[in-house]
C-alpha cells in the first residue's frame, strides 16, 4: 500500500510540475502559485491528527502512549491549556511560539512551563502555541499530532483554544472515559468535530478502572449515545487503557500493551494512515488541479473554435463576450461592496462589545484597587513604595484583563468573518463559473461546471502593546514638599490619583484595543478581496488573451495560424494526458455533482 500511493503521489507530483510549466507558458500566475503550493503538499506528504475530547480523558497520556515515551506532561488536574503540536524529527526538540509572534527554544523538560494551567494560568505567558519534534515511527509517516485543551473545564479559555484547532484536522481522535458519561458539551464538541473532518476514532479510555461487566455495560451505553448524537455515522469505539500502555511501551512489558487494548487500535490507526491518508491527500491535490485544468482547457478550445469561424462572426461573439464580462465584473464589485458593509457591522461589533466590557470591569478593577490599598496598608508599605506598587498593580490589571478579552473577542470575530467570507468566495467563484460558462456557450465549446475548492483564508493574530503613558502615579519625588505631607493625607492623595489614573489608562488602552482589532480586521478583508478580484480577473485575462490572439492570427499570414495551430493542439494533447492521469484520483460525485453518483 505504501509502495503503492509512493508510486501515484509521484506520478501526480510529475503531471502537477507539468500544468504548472503550461500555466507558467500561458502566463498564468495565479494558476502557477496555487500549483506551487499544491506541489509543496504533495511533497511533504503531512496528514493532521488532532487529539479532542473533554479534560481529564487522558489525550496527553494517549499520545505518549503512541510516541512510546514520556514526552507530554499529564497530572490529575486539568492540565493541558495550550496546544502542543507534534512532528518527527531526528532528536527530541521544543519550540515555544509567543502571541507577538516571538519564539524561544527550550528543553523538553520544560514545557510544562509553558502548555500547563498550573504553570502558565489563562496564559499569562501569552503562548501561541508549542511545537515537538519527536523520533518515532507513528511520525514519520508524515503524522502531525495535535493535543488540544479539554474542552468542558472551569476555564472557557481552553474551550475556546481547542475549538480553533477543528479547521487545521485531516481526522480526529475523540477521547471519552468509563469514569464519567458523555456530557452534553462532549457531544456538542464531537457534532463540531464532525463538521470538519473526515474521519472519526473513537477511544473509551481508562478501561483498566472497571471491572469487565462494567466496561461492557459501558461500551453499549456509549456506542448508542454516540450513534444517536451521529446518525448515519459508522462508530467504532475502541476500549484502551492509555496510562497501561505508555507503562508498557516504556518497559518494553508487552503483555501490558496488549492488555491496555492499544495493538488492537494501533493497528485500525495505522491501516488509515496508509490508505485513507495518501487517498486524502492525493485528492485533495487532484480536485486543485483538475479546476486549473479545466480554465486552461476552455481557453484553448475557444481559440480552437475562433480559428475555425469567420473573422466577422468571431468580433461580433467577442463583443458579446466583453459586454457580459463587464457585466459579471460590475457583479463581483457589487458583491465586494457589500463584503466590506459586513466587515464594518463587525466593526460596530468590536466597538458595542468593548464598550460593554469598559463598563463591565470598571467597577471591578476599582474595587480590586481599593482592596490592594488596604492590603498595602496593613503590610505598612512606605508611601513611597506604595506609589510603585500602584503603579504595577494598575497595569498588571488593565493588561492581563484586556489580552484576555482580546483574545476572546478575536477568536468571536474571527468565525464570524469567516463564515462572511466563505460564503462571498461562495458568490464569487459562482460568478467564474458562470464566466466560463458563459464563453463556452458563446463560443460553443464544451465545459462541465465543477465543485468549488475550498477557500483558504489567513488567521492572522495580534499582538496588544500596552500603553501606560508618561508615567501612572506622579513619583513623590516629584511632589514639592512631599516628605512634610501627613501620611494619610498623601495616602488619600496616592488613592485618588490611581482611581483616576486607573480609569484613563483602561480607557487609553480600549481604544488601541478596539484599533488593533478592527485594523486587523481591515486588512483581513482587503487580502480576501484582492484574492477574489485576482480570482476573477486572472481567469478574465486568459479568455481575453485567447480571443485577441484569435484575431491577430486571423488577420495574418496563414502560416502563423498553422504554426499556432499546431502549437495549442500540442497544448490540448498535454492537458488530456495530465487530466487522465488525475482522474482516478478523483471522487465520482466530485467530477459529476449532478448525477448523483455515490
Amino acid at each position: 500500500m505504501a509502495n503503492s500511493f509512493s508510486a501515484r503521489r509521484d506520478r501526480l507530483l510529475n503531471a502537477t510540475v507539468e500544468l504548472q510549466t503550461l500555466a507558467i507558458q500561458k502566463n498564468n500566475s495565479f494558476a502557477a502559485e496555487l500549483l506551487t503550493e499544491n506541489i509543496r503538499r504533495l511533497k511533504q506528504e503531512s496528514f493532521t491528527l488532532v487529539i479532542a475530547g473533554e479534560f481529564k480523558r487522558g489525550k496527553s497520556t494517549l499520545i505518549n502512549a503512541l510516541l512510546g515515551r514520556d514526552l507530554l506532561p499529564t497530572a490529575i488536574v486539568p492540565l493541558t491549556a495550550i496546544p502542543t503540536i507534534i512532528q518527527h524529527g531526528g532528536k527530541p526538540t521544543a519550540r515555544v511560539v509567543f502571541l507577538d509572534h516571538t519564539e524561544s527554544t527550550v528543553e523538553i523538560k520544560e514545557i510544562a512551563l509553558y502548555v500547563t494551567e498550573r504553570h502558565n494560568p489563562r496564559n499569562v505567558k501569552q503562548v501561541q502555541a508549542v511545537y515537538l519534534t519527536c523520533p518515532s515511527p507513528f511520525l514519520a509517516q508524515g503524522v502531525v499530532l495535535v493535543d488540544t485543551p479539554g474542552v468542558g473545564s472551569a476555564y472557557t479559555h481552553n474551550t475556546k483554544t481547542a475549538y480553533s484547532y477543528l479547521p487545521l484536522a485531516d481526522a480526529a481522535i475523540f477521547l471519552t472515559s468509563v469514569e464519567a458519561p458523555l456530557s452534553k458539551a462532549e457531544l456538542d464538541y464531537l457534532k463540531d468535530v464532525y463538521s470538519y473532518v473526515n474521519r472519526v476514532f473513537f477511544i473509551l479510555n481508562k478501561i483498566d478502572l472497571v471491572d469487565p461487566a462494567d466496561l461492557a455495560e459501558a461500551l453499549e451505553f456509549s456506542h448508542n449515545l454516540l450513534q444517536e448524537t451521529l446518525p448515519g455515522q459508522k462508530i467504532a469505539l475502541f476500549p484502551l487503557a492509555a496510562r497501561q500502555a505508555l507503562q508498557g511501551k516504556l518497559h518494553r512489558d508487552f503483555r501490558k500493551i496488549t492488555q491496555s487494548g492499544l495493538n488492537h487500535f494501533e493497528q485500525e490507526l495505522n491501516n488509515f494512515l496508509i490508505t485513507t491518508k495518501g487517498k486524502l491527500i492525493l485528492e485533495a491535490a487532484a480536485r486543485r488541479s483538475w479546476r486549473i485544468i479545466s480554465e486552461l482547457e476552455l481557453g484553448l478550445n475557444i481559440l480552437q473554435h475562433a480559428l475555425e469561424s469567420d473573422l466577422a462572426g468571431l468580433k461580433e461573439k467577442t463583443t458579446r463576450f466583453q459586454a457580459e464580462l463587464q457585466q459579471l465584473t460590475q457583479e463581483r464589485e457589487e458583491h465586494l461592496h457589500l463584503l466590506y458593509r459586513e466587515v464594518d457591522r463587525l466593526n460596530n461589533l468590536i466597538s458595542t462589545d468593548l464598550a460593554a466590557f469598559q463598563k463591565a470591569v470598571l467597577p471591578e478593577f476599582l474595587a480590586a484597587l481599593e482592596q490592594f490599598v488596604r492590603e498595602q496598608q496593613q503590610a505598612q508599605v512606605s508611601n513611597r513604595d506604595l506609589a510603585q506598587n500602584l503603579n504595577t498593580f494598575i497595569c498588571d490589571l488593565i493588561q492581563s484583563g484586556l489580552q484576555q478579552w482580546r483574545k476572546e473577542e478575536w477568536y468571536k470575530i474571527q468565525e464570524e468573518f469567516t463564515v462572511i467570507s466563505t460564503r462571498f468566495f461562495q458568490r464569487i467563484e459562482d460568478i467564474n463559473a458562470r464566466m466560463m460558462t458563459i464563453s463556452a456557450e458563446i463560443f460553443e465549446v464544451p465545459f462541465t461546471r465543477i465543485p468549488i475548492p475550498d477557500l483558504v483564508l489567513e488567521n492572522k493574530r495580534f499582538y496588544f502593546h500596552f500603553e501606560t503613558g508618561a508615567g501612572l502615579i506622579p513619583s513623590l519625588n516629584e511632589l514639592p514638599g512631599s516628605s512634610l505631607i501627613p501620611r494619610n493625607l498623601m495616602l488619600r492623595y496616592l488613592q485618588k490619583t490611581a482611581r483616576n489614573k486607573l480609569t484613563e489608562l483602561l480607557d487609553r488602552n480600549c481604544g488601541r484595543v478596539r484599533y488593533d482589532l478592527t485594523e486587523g480586521l481591515k486588512e483581513n478583508v482587503q487580502a480576501v478581496a484582492k484574492d477574489l478580484r485576482r480570482r476573477t480577473d486572472t481567469l478574465r485575462q486568459s479568455l481575453q488573451e485567447a480571443l485577441h490572439q484569435a484575431i491577430h492570427i486571423q488577420e495574418h499570414h496563414e502560416t502563423t495560424q498553422r504554426t499556432a495551430q499546431s502549437t495549442w493542439d500540442r497544448e490540448l494533447t498535454t492537458l488530456q494526458e495530465i487530466k487522465k492521469e488525475i482522474t482516478p484520483l478523483i471522487r465520482d460525485e466530485f467530477l459529476y455533482p449532478q448525477s448523483g453518483r455515490q
